[in-house]
C-alpha cells in the first residue's frame, strides 16, 4: 500500500504543484495591490477597490480546490473506467488498501493546499504591511489563540468530518456505477446518485439528532440531553435550529459548544460504512 501511495504521489504532484504556482502568483498580485492601495491617500477610492481585490482573492482560492477537488475525483474515476486500472487491479491490494490510499493521498493535498493558502498569505502579509516582522508574527499568533475558542474547534472538527464524508460517498459513488446492474451501468450518472444518496443522509441524520437530542459539552466532554444543556445566551441560529436536530449550538460569543453526539457517531459510522462498501465492489464487483 505504501509503493501505492508513493505512485499516487508521484503521479499527481506535478500538477498540485502547478495550482501553488499559481495560488503564489495570485496572492503576490493581490497582497502586492492591497498594499499599494494602502498608501494612496484617496481612502474612498480605497474602500470600493479593496472589497473587490478581496472577491478576487476569495475567487482564486475557491478555484483553486475547486480545480483540485475535481482533479483527484477525476483520478479515481479514471481507475474504475479507464485503462489505467487494469494495472491498479492487478496489484496485490485489497479494495480498501485501493480506496484507503486514494484517500489518504487527496487529504494529503487538501491539507498541504489550505496550510500554503493561510501560511504564505500570513508571512507575506507580515513582511508587505509591517517592517518589525518578529513583532506582527507575535500579534498574529495572539490572534490565532483568540479565535480558537470552543465554537471555532467544534465547527472545524464537523467541517473535517463532513469533508471526508462527501469525499468517501463520491468514492463510493463511482463505484456503485461502475457495477453492471441488469448489463446496465449508471456511468456519468454517479453524481446524480451521489446527491441522492447525500441528501438521504442528511436527512437521516437529521431526524436522528432530532429523535436522540444528547449532546457534548466540549468544554468538560460531558453528554447531556438537550433539556439538561445550558442555552443561556445561544446564538439565534442555534435557538432557531435547537429542536430540529441542529447539529451544533454555540453561544453568542461561540466560546461554548455542544455537538449532538448522535449524529456526530452516525456520521462517523455512516463514512466507515461507504469506505468499506467501496472497497469491498472494487475488490468483488467491478468487471474490468
Amino acid at each position: 500500500m505504501g509503493k501505492y501511495i508513493k505512485y499516487e504521489i508521484k503521479g499527481s504532484y506535478k500538477f498540485i504543484l502547478g495550482i501553488i504556482t499559481i495560488l503564489l502568483v495570485a496572492f503576490s498580485l493581490i497582497q502586492m495591490n492591497i498594499y499599494k492601495l494602502s498608501q494612496q491617500s484617496n481612502a474612498v477610492q480605497n474602500l470600493k477597490v479593496t472589497p473587490f481585490i478581496t472577491g478576487i482573492s476569495g475567487l482564486v482560492v475557491f478555484g483553486a480546490f475547486l480545480t483540485a477537488f475535481f482533479y483527484i475525483i477525476g483520478s479515481f474515476r479514471k481507475e474504475l473506467y479507464e485503462n489505467r486500472g487494469y494495472l491498479t487491479f492487478t496489484l496485490p491490494l485489497t479494495g480498501n488498501q485501493i480506496v484507503g490510499a486514494k484517500f489518504i493521498v487527496a487529504m494529503m493535498w487538501f491539507i498541504i493546499l489550505g496550510l500554503f493558502v493561510v501560511v504564505y498569505n500570513l508571512l507575506l502579509g507580515s513582511i508587505i504591511f509591517s517592517n518589525d516582522w518578529i513583532a506582527n508574527m507575535k500579534d498574529i499568533i495572539q490572534l490565532l489563540r483568540e479565535i480558537l475558542n470552543q465554537g471555532t474547534i467544534a465547527l472545524g472538527v464537523l467541517g473535517i468530518l463532513s469533508s471526508i464524508m462527501t469525499l468517501i460517498l463520491i468514492y463510493f459513488s463511482i463505484t456503485v456505477s461502475r457495477v453492471s446492474i441488469r448489463n446496465k451501468k449508471l456511468g456519468s450518472l454517479w453524481f446524480v446518485l451521489f446527491l441522492i444518496l447525500n441528501g438521504v443522509i442528511a436527512y437521516v441524520i437529521l431526524k436522528i439528532n432530532t429523535i436522540f437530542p444528547y449532546y457534548m459539552d466540549i468544554n468538560v466532554f460531558e453528554i447531556s440531553h438537550i433539556d439538561n444543556v445550558n442555552l443561556d445566551n445561544v446564538n439565534f441560529v442555534s435557538q432557531t435550529v435547537k429542536n430540529m436536530g441542529s447539529p451544533i449550538l454555540l453561544n453568542d460569543n461561540c466560546c461554548n459548544a455542544y455537538i449532538n453526539i448522535t449524529g456526530l457517531i452516525t456520521k462517523i459510522l455512516i463514512t466507515i460504512g461507504s469506505f468499506l462498501g467501496t472497497g469491498y465492489l472494487i475488490e468483488n464487483k467491478i468487471d474490468l
